[in-house]
Order: structure tokens, then sequence, then C-alpha cells
């Protein structure tokens, strides 16, 4: 009799072991929207999007295409902070999406998100946002009016030819104008056949070819 109780009270310790062990595992495992302390990254500040935003090229490809937007994307930061579950929300631009994933995921030195004074695994959802400027803006414009499947117009800038787009701030630019058809050949020769963007920055600024 007594090596049944004993027995019995053995198996019961254990069960009682594996069910803690069991609620401490699945309460590893859930996952907050909201916290007593949002997560943090180091360097970053209060404004995680612009951090992002700074690690992410934003390239002039993109730029001439008119690309803008914000990206949405939502992520988990861990308890021993350690960035999990990115994922895309709304996109702008396959290429500029992807990106953000990519800048996202590299992302290290995290402090994890606090609740009643434990650290949990915590979601966010951030907007990275890409802003053309009004000079980048009109460009993108302008081209868009000599888009032309597999053809690509010349740019010419301050009166001189240059190799494919200039990254040209918008407090430097002056005007920008596209010529077309026989006067863009007539003024440039054969390389303007699919037109020309001439480009003209304001006096004083540095040159940018």
């Amino acid at each position: 009799m007594r090596i049944t109780i004993k027995f019995r009270l053995i198996g019961t310790l254990l069960l009682i072991g594996f069910l803690g062990v069991a609620q401490e595992y699945v309460a590893d495992l859930n996952v907050y929207t909201t916290v007593d302390k949002m997560p943090r990254l180091k360097g970053a500040g209060n404004d995680i999007s612009r951090f992002i935003r700074k690690q992410v090229n934003y390239s002039d490809n993109l730029k001439i295409k008119g690309v803008e937007g914000d990206v949405w994307v939502s992520f988990v930061v861990t308890a021993s902070g350690e960035v999990t579950q990115v994922e895309l929300e709304k996109g702008i631009d396959k290429e500029l999406d992807a990106r953000v994933i990519e800048a996202i995921k590299a992302t290290e030195d995290w402090k994890p998100g606090v609740l009643n004074r434990e650290k949990v695994n915590t979601k966010m959802r951030l907007p990275v946002r890409f802003q053309l400027s009004s000079g980048e803006r009109q460009l993108a414009g302008s081209i868009k009016s000599l888009e032309v499947l597999g053809k690509h117009p010349l740019f010419v800038l301050d009166n001189k030819i240059v190799d494919g787009l200039v990254a040209i701030e918008d407090y430097n630019v002056e005007s920008i104008r596209i010529i077309k058809g026989d006067k863009a050949i007539k003024l440039y020769g054969d390389k303007a056949v699919d037109g020309v963007v001439v480009m003209t920055s304001k006096r004083g600024t540095p040159p940018l070819y």
C-alpha cells in the first residue's frame, strides 16, 4: 500500500512539473500588440521608420519611374531581442518592397517589449515612407511622356550630355523640359532618337556631372 501511494505521489509531482513547464512554454509563444514599453532599436531613437528608410537604397531608377509612397510591414521582436515573422502588408514596388524587408531582417540590437515588467514577444507594424522631391516628381512626370517600351531618353544637364540619370537635388533644379522627334535629333544627333530630357541647375550650385 505504501509503495502504491509513493508511486502515485511521484507521478502527481511529475505531472504538475510537466504542466508547469508546458504553461511556461506556451507563455513564451504569446505575441502581444499592446505592451507597456514597445521594442526599441539601438540607434533609431523614437523613429524606427526613418531609421529603416535610411538603410534602403532608394535608387534613381525607382525615382525616375515615379515610385513613392509608404511600404507597410509587420514583424515580431521576440523576448530575446530577435526579429522574426517579417511580412509585407502593403507595398508600392516589388524591388523596393524587397529591400525594406531585407533591411528589417538585418536589424540587430533590439530591446524587447515589456509587459508587466517582463520581456515579451511584441508584434510591430509600421510604414516606411519614400517620397520624391518636387524636382524628382516633375522629372518622373516628364519622362513618363516619353515612355516607349525598350527606349530611353538622352539626358542633358547644363548643356552637357550625361551618362544615364543624374541625381539632382530639388534645390538645384532650375528647369526641366522635354524635347522630342526631329528637333531632338537635330540638336543632339542620333542619340536623341528616343527624346531628350534637358535639365538646368540653378547658378551657384555645385556641378553634377
